[in-house]
C-alpha cells in the first residue's frame, strides 16, 4: 500500500493492461485525478511532500510546477513551505514561464511533481531552469515509474510506483494475449 500522511495513493490506482499517450504500456497507473479534484486530500499530500522538501532540500527558494496539474499541486506544497511558486510553460523541448511569476535569475528551485512516466517534461524543465540562471536543488514526486531517464538532479518520491512499465513492442501482456484495460492514458 503507498501511503502517507493519511492519504493512501492507492486510491489513484487503476489494475490492468494500460497503453500511454507517449506509447508506452504497463500493468496499470495511477489516476492523480483521485487526489487533485479533492482540495483536502491534496493538501495533505502536499503537507507531507512539502516536509519531503524541506528536509531533503532546504535552503529551497522557490517551488516551480508544470502548467495544468502541476501547477496547482505546486501552489500547494509552495504554501506549506511559505516560498513563492512559478509555473513553467512546456512546449516541445522548451518551457517558459508563465507570466503570473517570472522569476529573476538566481533561485534555488525544487520542482513539485504528482506522477513521472517518462521524465521527459521534467528534463525540459531542469534544463530551461539553468538555462534561465537558477539552481535546481532537485525534484519530489508521488512516484516515479520504472524506467523513467531522471534528469540529473536529486529526486525524492513519497512511494514506490506499484506498476510496471513496457515499451510497447516488448509488452508482456500484448505478447500474452491481454487486451488492453486502458488506452490513451497520460500519466
Amino acid at each position: 500500500m503507498l501511503y502517507r500522511a493519511g492519504v493512501t495513493l492507492d486510491v489513484m490506482r487503476r489494475d490492468g493492461h494500460t497503453a500511454f499517450r507517449n506509447g508506452l504500456h504497463g500493468d496499470g497507473w495511477l489516476e492523480k485525478g483521485e487526489v487533485t479534484r479533492d482540495p483536502a486530500r491534496l493538501d495533505t499530500l502536499a503537507a507531507t511532500q512539502a516536509g519531503q522538501i524541506a528536509r531533503a532540500f532546504p535552503g529551497a527558494t522557490l517551488v516551480v510546477g508544470a502548467s495544468q496539474c502541476g501547477a496547482v499541486l505546486a501552489a500547494f506544497v509552495a504554501r506549506h513551505l511559505g516560498l513563492p511558486v512559478a509555473f513553467l510553460n512546456v512546449e516541445g523541448e522548451g518551457a517558459f514561464f508563465h507570466r503570473m511569476h517570472v522569476p529573476e535569475p538566481g533561485e534555488r528551485v525544487v520542482l513539485a511533481e504528482d506522477l513521472i512516466c517518462t521524465c521527459q517534461d521534467a528534463r525540459v524543465l531542469v534544463r530551461s531552469l539553468r538555462e534561465r540562471g537558477h539552481e535546481v536543488l532537485g525534484l519530489s514526486a508521488w512516484a516515479v515509474r520504472d524506467g523513467a531517464a531522471l534528469p540529473e538532479v536529486p529526486v525524492t518520491t513519497l512511494a514506490a510506483h506499484p506498476y510496471r512499465t513496457f515499451a510497447a513492442e516488448a509488452c508482456r501482456l500484448c505478447a500474452g494475449g491481454e487486451g488492453l484495460a486502458w488506452g490513451g492514458v497520460r500519466e
